[in-house]
């Protein structure tokens, strides 16, 4: 279709899609509102740009089933959209309820789809034919993960991916409905005592008892025929294939690191030594570069030709800055380290909680992120050669570590782009409110990803490219926009509108002429009636200035003053734009801002910077809150004689001290909270105790306390006053305020906190319930367990507000 009959289409349909105007709201958000609403997960269009693909995430309500960490994908339901001919989006596939289908890569055509479906516990490889929407299912189960990749397209015909054994989905997708399964199995084993049910780990020189995770195999399927092909197997994190396609390589967990030092460790340590391998694809010979290199987490990076890989390593016992780039020859077989001329590489801890280092390719020429000096202030890219180091950003502010995909090396900040030259950066985009690069779906490195940027402006955005082409899209009253993919072929940007009360669209904006809206979720929403959030600036004790954000419901017919209830969470530092993960339409089950606004609650999110510990007193968590709380107070918002607060996870932590610290409030919650920072670091998550294979939480638990979230800077043994000092259950004493202690059993933060800290409250006689929720992790899921929780909340917090006295006018 060409650009001008596109452009008519959209005209045409636009009235059509958007005759029907968003009511007035006029209810409040409820918790059935929450359990019903829906989301957009990932959306991407084709390779040439023919196809738009997205996820929609049907309400937890109607989920079939709930197997905690598979939910996301048991809620997904996909989505097409033929931007030959652009119009309402409709199902790709036939639905069924009791099974979620995510994307999992397009060929490099865009003809087809790979995708997973995961239907009870069988997992499946399916591959779609876009243009006639016929699928064939695969007895194959391809490892899957946000973080890291684990498939590509060989060609139009073949797939190369990370598979298991069989149809069992992976880990990450089974991790508790497996523990809960074999558990029971294993009890019955013991019930007929025949068989030894035990499982055991080491340390030390008894590291090799802990049992290892089943290994991986790396497979080729002839999406044709059917036929698969095992290329090989082991303990496989990332698969990176070659722009010539020819290779892919492979990193692979290998040794356990022993751990030796008391000295404070982070959240980002790794358990395992990480090796390489480089298999051709097309008849699996195998040949490891370094054999005792160890590799951070992000995978290594291949030349625009495919002949040669980039890749940084450290020797065993070195910390990751002490490591080096090195460049692997295909063509040779042979490996060797890049001269740093200087440079010394920054160590990123990217999300997700893992180190990396920033790695790129200037046509032949490697790029490293890294500083001149140790001890420099500035970061920036250089490129490694024979003549030395050189850099190429000198001549901007504040270089990132964020390279777009593609054979063009371009930087992403938040506010700008540049392209990285041979001496330079080139500026691309410059003073825009967001940046960002869209790739297509398909494993294609020598293809570049769409680079837009965009600026909001009265009533909407203006989105920019890099050589211009600016267009307009113009927003609901009090929308949130921002594109989300792009289809340089058809020259369109998709965009994602969310209206203040949760309604979202996804909508097609063209170079000209009217957008064409394609998909609306949580229609629902429409009638919610919502008011704009507050920002509430004020000081934190020592004097900075701080803004925090004040959530209020419809003023009442008494129009006496709403009670308040803060949401704590240490660390914390709200901005001037008030923070989205608590719009109506997110739908979060834990803390929820519009339930509780809903029920009549004005609601504060405290801004709360990060406070050094001591080793004689706990953070003061208080006095940041109460000047938050105070500054409402003084605004005439809230009723001073019925404050309430509810923490979860850190926040949890958080207002468990706050207990300690002050009886300003008259009733508070706390869930799935960490109570006692030394027994956290040695207590083991559920699945870990059966399966320990997959990653004991030692390590990280260790490196969250000592160099995370709390930053205690010391193990319990060396510096037991600063865990005593800073852990809410050895200071239950002072806590009078009436407790409501929320926890899960399969939560990664242990059911046995929650026990704790109420035993600790038991022992004086204070007023405090335990409600444990089993067969549910850190964030509820069970629709019935979260109308429970939120029934036990409003019910906790309306006994205990009725007997603070007469609500304010």
């Amino acid at each position: 279709m060409t650009r001008s009959l596109l452009r008519a289409a959209l005209r045409l349909a636009l009235p059509c899609l958007l005759a029907i105007a968003t009511p007035l709201g006029a209810r409040p958000y409820s918790v059935d509102d929450m359990l019903m609403t829906e989301a957009f997960g990932r959306i991407e269009t084709s390779p040439r740009g023919r196809w738009l693909v997205f996820e929609r995430l049907v309400p937890f309500e109607t989920a079939a089933r709930f197997d905690l960490d598979a939910m996301d994908v048991l809620r997904s339901r996909l989505y097409v959209v033929d931007l030959a001919r652009p119009a309402e989006a409709r199902p790709l596939l036939p639905s069924d309820r009791g099974a979620g289908m995510v994307m999992l890569g397009f060929s490099p055509d865009g003809t087809r789809l790979a995708i997973g479906r995961l239907d009870g516990s069988r997992w499946t490889l399916g591959v779609v034919t876009l243009a006639s929407r016929a699928v064939r299912w695969f007895a194959v189960a391809p490892d899957t993960s946000e973080f890291r990749p684990t498939l590509a397209w060989v060609s139009g015909r073949h797939l190369v991916m990370l598979a298991q054994a069989d149809a069992t989905p992976p880990w990450v997708l089974r991790r508790d409905a497996a523990d809960r399964a074999e558990v029971g199995r294993l009890w019955a084993l013991a019930q007929a005592g025949r068989v030894a049910t035990v499982t055991a780990i080491g340390s030390g020189r008894d590291t090799d008892v802990t049992p290892p995770a089943p290994p991986v195999r790396l497979v080729r399927l002839d999406v044709t025929t059917g036929a698969t092909t095992l290329l090989a197997q082991g303990n496989f994190e990332t698969l990176r294939l070659s722009p010539d396609r020819r290779h892919v390589a492979l990193t692979e967990q290998a040794e356990v690191i022993r751990v030796t030092t008391t000295a404070p460790i982070r959240q980002s340590d790794d358990l395992r030594r990480r090796r390489l391998r480089i298999v051709d694809v097309t008849n699996g010979h195998a040949w490891s570069p370094c054999a005792a290199c160890d590799l951070p987490f992000d995978p290594p990076a291949w030349s625009p030709h495919g002949d040669r890989l980039l890749f940084f390593a450290r020797r065993d016992a070195q910390a990751w800055a002490g490591g080096q780039p090195w460049v692997a020859k295909v063509g040779s077989r042979q490996a060797t380290p890049l001269a740093l001329s200087g440079v010394h590489p920054e160590v990123i801890m990217r999300r997700g909680a893992y180190d990396a280092v920033g790695l790129g390719w200037l046509g032949a020429r490697p790029l490293l992120f890294g500083r001149k000096g140790a001890q420099a202030a500035r970061t920036d890219w250089y490129a490694l050669g024979a003549s030395g180091a050189t850099i190429l950003t000198a001549n901007v502010t504040a270089p990132t570590a964020t390279l777009a995909a593609g054979a063009t090396p371009i930087m992403l900040g938040s506010d700008a782009a540049w392209r990285l030259g041979a001496r330079e950066a080139r500026p691309l985009l410059s003073g825009m409110d967001g940046v960002a690069a869209f790739a297509t779906g398909a494993e294609r490195p020598e293809q570049s990803a769409t680079l837009l940027g965009w600026r909001h402006s009265s009533g909407g955005i203006v989105i920019d490219g890099p050589s211009g082409g600016t267009r307009r899209f113009v927003a609901r009253a009090d929308s949130a926009v921002r594109p989300v993919a792009a289809s340089a072929q058809n020259d369109l940007v998709l965009v994602n509108e969310t209206e203040a009360n949760g309604v979202a669209h996804l909508a097609i904006v063209p170079a000209s002429g009217s957008p064409l809206s394609v998909a609306t979720i949580n229609a629902r929403l429409a009638s919610v009636s919502v008011r704009a959030p507050v920002p509430v600036r004020h000081h934190v004790p020592g004097g900075a200035a701080v803004t925090s954000w004040l959530y209020l419901p419809e003023p009442g017919a008494a129009r006496a003053k709403p009670p308040l209830i803060v949401i704590p969470y240490a660390g914390t530092v709200y901005g001037d734009t008030s923070p989205a993960l608590w719009n109506p339409g997110v739908g979060r089950t834990y803390t929820n801002v519009p339930a509780l606004v809903g029920h009549g609650y004005a609601v504060l999110l405290p801004s709360m910077p990060a406070l050094a510990a001591t080793d004689h007193a706990p953070f003061d968590v208080a006095g940041q809150v109460l000047a938050a709380v105070d500054a409402v107070i003084a605004r005439g918002e809230a009723d001073p004689a019925r404050l309430g607060l509810w923490g979860h996870s850190y926040g949890g932590y958080t207002g468990a001290t706050i207990a300690t610290e002050t009886d300003r409030f008259k009733a508070m919650i706390v869930s799935s909270g960490i109570y006692d920072l030394t027994s956290f670091q040695g207590t083991f998550a559920p699945t870990a105790r059966r399966s320990p294979g997959y990653g004991l939480g030692i390590l990280p638990w260790a490196g969250w306390t000592e160099t995370g979230q709390p930053g205690l800077g010391a193990t319990p043994w060396s510096n037991p006053a600063r865990y005593v000092a800073n852990s809410p259950v050895y200071h239950a004493d002072r806590i009078t305020t009436p407790l409501l202690i929320m926890a899960d059993d399969r939560d990664f933060t242990p059911l046995q906190q929650g026990e704790q800290l109420f035993s600790a409250l038991y022992r004086q006689g204070k007023d405090a319930q335990l409600v444990s929720y089993w067969g549910e992790n850190h964030v509820l899921m069970n629709p019935a367990n979260v109308r429970d929780a939120y029934a036990r909340a409003f019910a906790w917090f309306d006994r205990h507000f009725a007997g603070a006295g007469t609500p304010q006018p």
